[in-house]
C-alpha cells in the first residue's frame, strides 16, 4: 500500500513539474515574440530617423557657391529658333510684374529678384520648384543678361542641375525687344492661360488650424511640408526651419492669378500635409487657402499655423532660420 501511494505521489509530482515547465515555455515564447516585435519597431523608427536626417543633411548641403558660376550664352537668333522646340524651356527670371508687361512667347516666369538681392534660399525654393522633374536645356532670360541671370546660374549649379544645359540669353530681354519687338507676349504666363478654368472661389474657403506646439513636432517629418506665404523679404529675415517660401502677397492684395502662378509650381507632384505660415494666421493664409482649393488640392491636408509667425516667435523664439 505504501509503495502504491509513493508511486501515485511520484506520478502527480512529475505531472506538476511538466505542467510548470510547459507554462515557463509558453511565457518564454511570448516574451521572445514581444522582444522581437519591439526590436522590429525600434529598427523601423531608427530607419525613419535616419531617412529624415539624410533629407535634412541633403537640404543643408545646398549652399551658395563661393564665386559666381561661369555663364554660357545663346544668341537672340538661336534662342528664337529654339522656341517651342522639344527639350528647351525658357525661364524668365525677371520680376513677375515685368514678365507680365512683356515676355518671350512660351517663357515660364521664375522670379529671381529675391535671389539677385542676396536671398539665396528664396532663389533655391523658386528654382527647385521650377526644375522639378525637368531635364531640358534652359534658356535664362533677365533684363540684360547679367545680375538676375547670374543669380539664377549660381542657384541652378548649387541644386545640381546639369550646367552644360543652362544658357543665358545674350543681352537679355532688352536685346530681344530690340531685335523682335513684335514677338512679345503680355499678361499671364502660358501655364495660367492653359489653366483658365482655375477661378477664385466665390467665398473664402474655411481654414483649419494647427498650434505652434504641434507644428514644432512635425518639423522634418515625412509627409509634411511647410509653406511660408509671407513676403519673400520677411521670410528671408526669419522663418521656421525647413519652410519653403511661397510669397502670396499679390494674392492677398487680390491678384488671384499671381497667387495661382506662385502656388502651382510649389505643389506640383506634392501630396503632403501642408502647414501655411503667415503673419498672424489670417489674410495671407486665407489667400493661400483659397488658391489651394481652386487648384484642387486635398483641403483635408491643409492647415494654417494658428497665430502665424507671431505665435511661433513667442512659442519657439530660438527655433528660426534666416537667409544667409
Amino acid at each position: 500500500m505504501k509503495k502504491r501511494i509513493a508511486v501515485l505521489f511520484g506520478t502527480a509530482l512529475l505531472a506538476g513539474m511538466m505542467t510548470a515547465c510547459g507554462g515557463d515555455t509558453a511565457e518564454t515564447t511570448a516574451a521572445a515574440t514581444t522582444a522581437a516585435e519591439t526590436a522590429a519597431e525600434t529598427e523601423a523608427a531608427a530607419e525613419e530617423t535616419k531617412a529624415a536626417a539624410e533629407e535634412t543633411e541633403a537640404a543643408a548641403e545646398i549652399v551658395a557657391p563661393a564665386e559666381d558660376v561661369a555663364m554660357q550664352y545663346i544668341s537672340i537668333e538661336d534662342a528664337k529658333a529654339d522656341i517651342g522646340a522639344d527639350g528647351y524651356t525658357f525661364f524668365d527670371v525677371r520680376k513677375a510684374a515685368d514678365y507680365e508687361t512683356g515676355h518671350i512667347p512660351g517663357a515660364v516666369s521664375a522670379d529671381m529678384d529675391a535671389a539677385k538681392e542676396g536671398d539665396f534660399e528664396a532663389g533655391v525654393a523658386t528654382m527647385q520648384a521650377a526644375t522639378d522633374g525637368l531635364d531640358d536645356n534652359l534658356v535664362i532670360i533677365c533684363y540684360s543678361g547679367k545680375k538676375y541671370a547670374q543669380a539664377t546660374t549660381n542657384v541652378l549649379s548649387a541644386i545640381g542641375y546639369d550646367m552644360s544645359k543652362v544658357y543665358t540669353l545674350e543681352g537679355g530681354m532688352t536685346a530681344w525687344s530690340e531685335t523682335y519687338p513684335d514677338d512679345v507676349e503680355t499678361g499671364a504666363p502660358a501655364a495660367e492661360e492653359a489653366a483658365a478654368e482655375i477661378v477664385a472661389p466665390a467665398e473664402d474657403v474655411a481654414m483649419q488650424y494647427v498650434s505652434a506646439e504641434d507644428a514644432a513636432g512635425l518639423l522634418n517629418t515625412e509627409g509634411t511640408t511647410i509653406f511660408d506665404v509671407r513676403k519673400a523679404e520677411d521670410y528671408a529675415a526669419g522663418h521656421i526651419p525647413g519652410a519653403v517660401s511661397v510669397d502670396m502677397d499679390a494674392a492677398k492684395e487680390g491678384d488671384f492669378e499671381a497667387g495661382v502662378a506662385n502656388m502651382q509650381p510649389a505643389v506640383e507632384g506634392l501630396n503632403d500635409d501642408l502647414i501655411l505660415v503667415c503673419y498672424s494666421g489670417k489674410r495671407y493664409a486665407q489667400a493661400a487657402t483659397n488658391v489651394l482649393s481652386a487648384l484642387g488640392y486635398d483641403m483635408s491636408k491643409v492647415y494654417t499655423l494658428e497665430g502665424g509667425m507671431e505665435a511661433w516667435n513667442e512659442a519657439q523664439p530660438d527655433n528660426l532660420e534666416t537667409a544667409e
